[in-house]
């Protein structure tokens, strides 16, 4: 037995020491480096989202543009300056649903702004092919008599028209319109959806994005089971780093855990050969 314990001894120290050297301590577990998290209203919300004011201040873990808000237990996201409601993430579909902040729960809600896409981020969070664009005219003054209006937005002689895309009649719109909006939803059911009085169940069912990884280095990283995080050296030029789950920063994870599990396989062979 004291033969056993003079050659297992150092091969167990070796073991602890190089469990040490990887992770920091030979007692702490891996934890998730990119926990998931829900603002209260039961959406789970997990990478490549990441929660603003939560992450440390040099760095975040997630993708750029993809950090969120939570208020009054909503998840909120802001593109080009507006937050929009977070409706629903498909992780296996990369895609998310969202809708105005804004709108009312009536049938004859309001969208109060265009949507548009954030220029630094549309490369890689973009629109869907279910997606459709919907142009609201508000508050018109003159208008071809022979187009049917939004009835639930008619004030007095003032009419307001919704039209799909490529589908806008020939008329001086900006000039005899209070404003004009440019909407984006997922139509369901053709045209009727939104030009047959159902705009207001449309809007509020929101629209989709999709997304993929913003660049060669954040999809080699994600390869090898890392999370892509990116560290602002100076407060204005950004650095990707890739973490673990083993809490590393590196380029990659391809030697993630796989020493650690060779050396211990080896100590468990000797022991009881």
């Amino acid at each position: 037995m004291a033969s056993i314990a003079h050659h297992l001894s150092p091969l167990l120290l070796f073991t602890i020491l190089l469990h040490t050297s990887i992770n920091g301590s030979p007692t702490k577990p891996p934890t998730t480096p990119c926990p998931s998290f829900d603002c209260g209203n039961g959406l789970i919300i997990s990478y490549p989202f990441w929660l603003k004011g939560k992450q440390n201040n040099d760095e975040y873990c997630g993708y750029p543009g993809f950090d969120l808000l939570c208020t009054d237990q909503q998840p909120l996201i802001r593109l080009s300056n507006h937050l929009y409601r977070l409706k629903n993430i498909n992780y296996s579909e990369n895609t998310l649903t969202a809708t105005y902040l804004e709108l009312n729960n009536g049938a004859c809600p309001i969208a109060p702004h265009d949507v548009r896409l954030n220029l630094n981020i549309s490369y890689f969070l973009n629109y869907t092919i279910e997606d459709k664009m919907v142009h609201f005219f508000y508050n018109c003054t003159l208008y071809p008599p022979s187009l049917s209006s939004i009835a639930c937005l008619q004030h007095g002689l003032k009419r307001s028209y919704v039209f799909m895309e490529g589908a806008i009649p020939e008329f001086d719109w900006q000039r005899f319109c209070d404003s004009t909006v440019s909407a984006v939803v997922v139509e369901k059911g053709g045209d009727g959806g939104v030009l047959g009085g159902g705009f207001g169940r449309v809007l509020q069912d929101g629209f989709k994005l999709g997304w993929r990884s913003p660049d060669s280095d954040c999809r080699a990283c994600e390869a090898t089971g890392g999370f892509c995080g990116y560290r602002y050296s100076d407060g204005l030029h950004r650095n990707f780093i890739c973490i673990c789950s083993d809490g590393r920063r590196s380029d990659n994870c391809h030697d993630n855990g796989v020493v650690e599990q060779t050396v211990v396989e080896a100590s468990a062979s000797l022991f009881y050969a």
